[in-house]
């Protein structure tokens, strides 16, 4: 599942209170336009359970859904982190999966998620600043929400803006 942001042409990120909160997350064959309830001028989103647990596999279900609230924290978390120290992000995205483990009794859990990010910041060469990538990622990692509450452990993979290379940032 994939969460992206990108700057269009709003404010940029160095601008703290205004730039855009909005992004989209997305993974293949789920989901369905959102459903309209016109008597009380509601729209939500379609849910089911996994295919595992005899859901619909085309719908959003909760382990997906806490995939992409894990995925969108960290993705506004980073550019909370660009911002403030003056970088104008141009996009971000972040691929988020997870290792779930089902217990005999039925119940389960995640033991594993992995984070790959991908960002463009104009001002900083992917190759000469990779550190300076893997610091504002690591400390969205610190400042995230779900992460922080979220049991299992979480792998942070760095970016370089360009290409993936390093060791992983981690918390259990």
């Amino acid at each position: 599942m994939s969460v992206a942001w990108r700057a269009g042409d709003g404010p940029p990120t160095s601008s703290l209170r205004a730039f855009s909160r909005e992004s989209v997350a997305t993974t293949p064959g789920l989901g369905r336009p959102p459903v309209s309830d016109s008597s009380s001028h509601t729209t939500g989103l379609a849910l089911s359970a996994a295919k595992a647990f005899f859901g619909d596999p085309a719908q959003w279900n909760p382990e997906t859904l806490m995939l992409a609230a894990l995925g969108q924290c960290h993705v506004l978390s980073f550019l909370r982190a660009a911002g403030m120290r003056g970088f104008d992000v141009a996009r971000t995205s972040v691929d988020v999966s997870g290792e779930l483990t089902l217990s005999p009794d039925g119940s389960g859990r995640f033991t594993l998620i992995e984070i790959q990010p991908a960002t463009l910041i104009p001002r900083l060469d992917a190759r000469a600043h990779a550190e300076e990538y893997r610091q504002l990622h690591s400390q969205a990692h610190k400042w995230c929400f779900i992460a922080n509450s979220t049991a299992c452990k979480i792998l942070v993979h760095p970016d370089s803006g360009a290409d993936n290379i390093g060791a992983a940032v981690s918390s259990e």
